[in-house]
């Protein structure tokens, strides 16, 4: 398990690298954070983080039950 998650570590970072080795830069940006080197990988990385521990918290809030549920 901590294999994979050196092995996604180094996906984040490389991702973060090539952001600002062969990133595009807009002259004339249409929003202000098309700016900021690395916002996709860092916006997606939160998201997903988010994503993974709110539906962790619903999971074990609405759907599981006491062990005597059934009884």
């Amino acid at each position: 398990m901590s294999s994979l998650i050196y092995v996604c570590g180094a996906i984040c970072v490389l991702s973060v690298a090539a952001e600002f080795v062969f990133g595009v830069y807009h002259p004339e940006p249409e929003e202000w954070w098309t700016q900021i080197p690395a916002f996709s990988a860092a916006f997606g990385f939160v998201g997903c983080g988010l994503i993974t521990v709110l539906s962790k918290a619903l999971g074990k809030w609405w759907l599981q039950r006491k062990e005597g549920y059934y009884d």
